[in-house]
């Protein structure tokens, strides 16, 4: 898919190129909810790559442990705010196997990792029917899977989540089978770790995934990953056309990163059982948060539900410092409660095609949201298929008038105008150009009150 902004019509391949600018006159399955995590967790288990995860999903069959092992902090969080969180997993090494010449099958873990080594195969004899085999497969002491095979019937076992079964045996296994007595346990072994670097494979998964947020959450707030996750958002929303968003932890590390596209968060969160998050963990909690956010919401005071204190707690100059930086801030309220100060961004300088409004997350999820659907649309509906003439232009602007008049009608966008959308042919033959005006509405933040006591 080729896109992205524009500077003058010169664009070679075929595609949509969008500008998003302050000024008077200016769908596929949807990424609302899905977050991005590039992960620094050294798990020992997995798939090399993006996992896609949910709530609901065995973690211990994916990642090798569950969702509450400290390793998974930052993906615990991130999904208390997002519907779906792609896992960037950097697991790579040996897989664990198990080739005992008594057994008729050759067993190789699913995955690679040193958590393959932690499997066991039991086998058992049914004490009423020798003929009956009770093939038992144990992650550490969990019990993964059970099937019954017959002396007989060796081929019919089948592999499972945690390994693949080949049978070796070449009379069909039942001269193995036949010998075995008593109860017995084989382990895996050889299973070995060599995490990928993160690096070598984010850009990739970046450009190829399917998400509204991505976030580096849980590295340490010195890393250079941060630094490299800002660089790769600015090149997709600016040179390749996709709207994403990032999330970091702010530091002294990184100054200036100045974009619409990058929000910072400043301190962490004391939850309700005594848990402290790190300002690298509670970036997690606000990148699943604002994935999930849709153009007519603000996370602006929004509700940490199980937090009791932020942490640290900044004082009225810090977080107006804070805030002036275009930093996230997590501020403790009477009762113990935790809101997040502000949903902003990290565009600190304004200029004329980045006003302030831009600042606000609410303002550009909107404007993304446009410059996304606008594409998509003319992607799938009309590049190719509709004639570049008056009458193509034509049914192109209405198609973009009703979408944004529903815009306006959810209270999304305000004051739209038919005439606020141009359709006008481009320098060549095949390309098209539009002008969108729009006002996105903002949420109510300050409230300005005077009393008047007669």
């Amino acid at each position: 898919m080729a896109g992205g902004t524009w500077k003058t019509q010169k664009k070679r391949r075929p595609g949509a190129y969008v500008n998003v600018k302050s000024t008077a006159k200016a769908t596929s399955e949807s990424s609302l909810g899905r977050t991005l995590l590039l992960s620094n967790a050294q798990l020992g288990w997995g798939a090399k790559g993006v996992i896609e995860l949910h709530n609901d999903s065995n973690f211990k069959e994916l990642l090798g442990t569950t969702i509450d092992d400290p390793k998974l902090i930052a993906l615990k969080q991130v999904l208390k705010g997002a519907e779906t969180v792609l896992f960037l997993n950097t697991n790579d090494g040996v897989r664990a196997s198990l080739n005992d010449p008594a057994l008729p099958w050759k067993f190789v873990a699913r995955y690679p990792g040193t958590k393959g080594n932690d499997i066991s195969i039991s086998l058992e004899k049914d004490p009423n029917n020798t003929t009956i085999v009770n093939i038992t497969t144990l992650f550490g002491t969990e019990i993964v899977d059970e099937q019954t095979v017959t002396t007989t019937t060796a081929g019919n076992l089948l592999s499972n989540d945690y390994v693949s079964v080949t049978l070796t045996a070449e009379d069909g296994g039942q001269a193995k089978l036949d010998a075995i007595n008593a109860a017995a346990s084989y382990q895996l072994t050889g299973g070995t770790t060599s995490s990928a670097a993160t690096e070598d494979l984010m850009s990739d998964v970046m450009e190829t995934e399917n998400y509204s947020v991505v976030t580096t959450a849980g590295y340490p707030e010195d890393s250079n990953i941060h630094s490299l996750l800002v660089s790769a958002v600015k090149r997709l929303r600016d040179s390749e056309g996709m709207k994403i968003r990032g999330v970091i932890p702010a530091s002294s590390s990184i100054n200036n990163v100045n974009y619409e596209g990058i929000s910072m968060v400043a301190n962490g969160l004391t939850l309700n059982d005594g848990t402290t998050l790190s300002v690298t963990d509670a970036s997690a909690y606000f990148a699943g948060l604002s994935s999930s956010a849709d153009a007519a919401t603000s996370l602006t005071y929004y509700e940490v539900e199980d937090a009791i204190s932020a942490n640290p707690k900044l004082n009225n100059d810090k977080t107006i410092k804070a805030l002036d930086a275009g930093q996230i801030v997590f501020t403790t309220r009477p009762g113990q409660r935790v809101v997040i100060e502000q949903d902003i961004n990290s565009l600190t300088k304004f200029t004329q095609d980045k006003p302030k409004s831009f600042s606000k997350n609410r303002v550009m999820r909107t404007l993304d949201e446009i410059a996304t659907d606008t594409e998509e649309t003319f992607e799938k509906s009309y590049l190719g298929k509709v004639g570049n003439n008056a009458a193509g232009r034509d049914l192109f602007k209405a198609n973009r008038v009703s979408y944004l008049q529903g815009l306006n009608n959810s209270n999304i966008i305000q004051d739209f105008s038919a005439t606020d959308v141009a359709v006008e042919a481009g320098i060549d033959s095949d390309s098209v150009v539009v002008d969108l005006a729009v006002k996105p509405v903002d949420s109510m933040e300050k409230l300005y009150v005077t009393i008047n006591v007669g």
